[in-house]
């Protein structure tokens, strides 16, 4: 099945080219290149390679019907605060990313977001990143802006491409992200990592959410080589 199939996208749909643009590798494919032997999944994610050859040869922004569901079979976290969420084709386990608010229902500018695991794949506990992957793949750094209820925030690997942590009404955000020209509301992510290897590679990356003006649904392929 083809990234397009499993994606819902089909071959008549609008959809914006950005082609030989050059892309860093991605927070989101950093986050997928983790060692997957036995040992390394009892302890996930302690083994990732930031100095990795795969870059992002560039990205297709399209219009779907309706927001694809890429693996059903993986359960979907519904957490206080999320605005985001990351599933890689590894297992079940996924990140997810959670505003955090005051009593009085405004962004926390000590913390406006924070990120930490929903282990999927055993229990389903939260549990935190480790430092290693807070510092080089699926952590979150935020700065202020000169509206309280919005902050800038990037992802550690990729601080290039920045997102807006927005205030929509008390104790409520959203993430946005410009892509193709667009805004899109975030709303999960969907690595697939080839594990044949010796090492795991990534092979796309489909970036999934809501354009913030139509409210129609869109999906980013970045493709990796």
């Amino acid at each position: 099945m083809t990234a397009d199939e499993r994606a819902g996208i089909q071959p008549d749909q609008p959809r914006t080219t950005l082609a030989g643009r050059s892309l860093r590798l991605t927070g989101l494919l950093l986050a997928a290149l983790v060692a997957l032997s036995p040992a390394a999944q009892a302890i996930e994610g302690t083994r990732i390679t930031p100095g990795s050859g795969q870059k992002a040869r560039g990205s297709v922004v399209t219009e779907v019907a309706t927001l694809p569901v890429v693996r059903p079979e993986f359960p979907v976290p519904s957490d206080p605060g999320q605005v985001f969420y990351l599933q890689r084709s590894s297992n079940a386990n996924t990140v997810v990313y959670a505003a955090r608010f005051t009593q009085d229902g405004r962004l926390d500018p000590r913390e406006p977001l924070v990120a930490y695991w929903r282990r999927f794949n055993t229990t389903g506990e939260q549990l935190p990143l480790k430092m290693i992957e807070d510092s080089f793949a699926f952590g979150v750094r935020s700065r202020a802006t000169s509206d309280p209820d919005v902050f800038r925030i990037h992802i550690v690997s990729y601080s290039e491409r920045p997102a807006t942590l927005r205030l929509v009404e008390p104790g409520r955000a959203e993430l946005l992200l410009p892509v193709g020209g667009r805004t899109m509301r975030m709303a999960y992510a969907y690595a697939e990592v080839d594990e044949s290897g010796l090492m795991p590679s990534v092979r796309e990356v489909l970036v999934m959410g809501h354009d913030a003006d139509t409210g129609k649904p869109l999906v980013e392929r970045i493709e990796i080589e």
